[in-house]
């Protein structure tokens, strides 16, 4: 066949509407300093990558790709990567202009500063990997945030945060629940969304998440894809999630040893094909669980290594602390020593039961008088408190209601001595007047008494 005859009968290619996948070339736009991509312009586009969009090409060639997608230069330093690097870039990303993930390759093009964008179709088989993939990365990438060294409050906010990259929710949040009340104790916004957290705290647990057991008894999840589908039967939740401008949701709880304890849930997120939202939330909510099980864990350690189990103040470890911390500042502190009078008495003549009786008796009525944290027990029958940030007047007058109390014919007693010091950073001094105070108390009461008692050794 001659090549007259060859081109009479080859039809030339309509670019626009045969390249059989979106296509698109783009004009970079730099800053000042050419060192980063701002902006792009459409110099070129075909029909599939039109219908993608949903814009005609009219509406696209010669404009720029913000002022149609605001907000949208996720793509752009894969543009600056392909262009500054002379080479094709792969990747796959979530476009929440087209709500899709897209996955494209990006290459230099001829012009100036030009790039072409070819947008690849997924066909179901490598949706379903891609899906998997993109599911277990998420669930890794969040499961080692919830496993660094960063602080529990931290940790949990940078969770949720790095979720709502992927799921693109109005709102994520944990609600923690004992049974009886539940509280919001965590909570991510997307911008514009108003916080709900200081709203939903101490809420009635059946009021307000006892209707979402029902969807646990078929399914390991609550997914409410509309709520309007709730408008007949359960009202309350309806009203509760109108409120809050709730139009769905889906919630993961999370359990210890089987019960219940919260749930991980995302209001309005966004549906997608390729990430499996319900599985990420299910995953998620299992490490979340687990981290606030083990939080709380070393919270009650932490208490039982600073607490006294007996009288509920604190134990001397924890005395010798706040004394080092007082020690560095300089802020006025009122200072009681007391002394349980007759201890050995009361356990040898009573019993020892009579005797936890007067330590608790007394721990508790200091604490009523200065704020159980801020007492200590220091020894078998001593306890101290340390009170920071008081003025001398109001401390002064609580140890004078705290001396009447103590003569209104109570049934146990203790000596004490009180010193208020301007500055906490002579607090172990200041402690000693005030146990020397006290001793001269004690040994007036065991006169009263007709008690000869031997001087005890001081507090160091």
């Amino acid at each position: 066949m001659s090549t007259n005859e060859l081109n009479e009968n080859t039809e030339q290619p309509d670019f626009f509407r045969d390249i059989p996948v979106p296509y698109a070339v783009f004009q970079l736009i730099y800053d000042e300093g050419r060192k980063k991509v701002v902006n792009t312009r459409y110099t070129y586009v075909n029909e599939a990558y039109c219908e993608m969009e949903g814009h005609g090409w009219e509406e696209l060639i010669g404009r720029h790709f913000l002022d149609i997608y605001p907000g949208g230069s996720i793509c752009f330093p894969y543009c600056q990567q392909a262009l500054e690097e002379n080479r094709t870039v792969q990747t796959c990303l979530y476009s929440k202009e087209v709500n899709h993930w897209l996955d494209f390759t990006v290459g230099p093009a001829a012009g100036k500063d030009c790039v072409a964008f070819v947008f690849m179709n997924f066909d179901e088989s490598i949706k379903k990997i891609r899906r998997e993939t993109n599911t277990d990365n998420i669930i890794l990438n969040i499961s080692k945030l919830l496993n660094n060294d960063e602080d529990f409050e931290k940790s949990m906010n940078h969770a949720l945060e790095e979720l709502s990259r992927y799921i693109y929710p109005d709102r994520l949040y944990v609600l923690e629940t004992d049974g009886i009340t539940c509280s919001n104790t965590f909570e991510w916004c997307a911008p514009g969304v108003q916080p709900e957290i200081d709203t939903l705290q101490n809420l009635r647990y059946d009021e307000y998440l006892g209707g979402w057991e029902k969807y646990l008894k078929k399914s390991s999840d609550v997914v409410i894809s509309d709520i309007e589908e709730l408008k007949a039967d359960d009202l309350v939740d309806y009203e509760n999630l109108k409120r809050q401008g709730i139009r769905c949701l889906a919630a993961a709880p999370f359990y210890n040893r089987g019960k219940l304890i919260g749930y991980l849930g995302a209001d309005n997120y966004k549906k997608d094909d390729l990430v499996n939202t319900q599985l990420v939330l299910n995953s998620i909510s299992y490490f979340i669980g687990t981290k606030i099980v083990n939080h709380r864990l070393m919270e009650d350690l932490n208490r039982l290594s600073s607490m006294d189990t007996l009288t509920n103040v604190h134990n001397r470890n924890a005395m010798m602390a706040k004394m080092k911390e007082l020690s560095e500042k300089h802020v006025p502190t009122g200072l009681v020593y007391a002394d349980v009078n007759s201890l050995k008495i009361v356990n040898d003549t009573q019993g020892h039961e009579s005797g936890d009786e007067a330590l608790k008796y007394s721990a508790d009525m200091l604490a009523s008088h200065f704020g159980r944290e801020n007492v200590y027990r220091a020894g078998g029958d001593e306890f101290v408190v340390l009170f920071p940030m008081v003025d001398e007047k109001t401390f002064l007058a609580k140890k004078d209601a705290l001396t009447k109390d103590l003569e209104d014919g109570n049934p146990y007693h203790f000596s004490f001595g009180v010193f208020w010091c301007p500055d906490s950073s002579t607090v172990e001094g200041s402690l000693r007047i005030a146990d020397q105070q006290m001793y001269q108390e004690k040994e007036k009461y065991y006169r009263r008494k007709g008690v000869d008692r031997r001087r005890r050794n001081t507090w160091v």
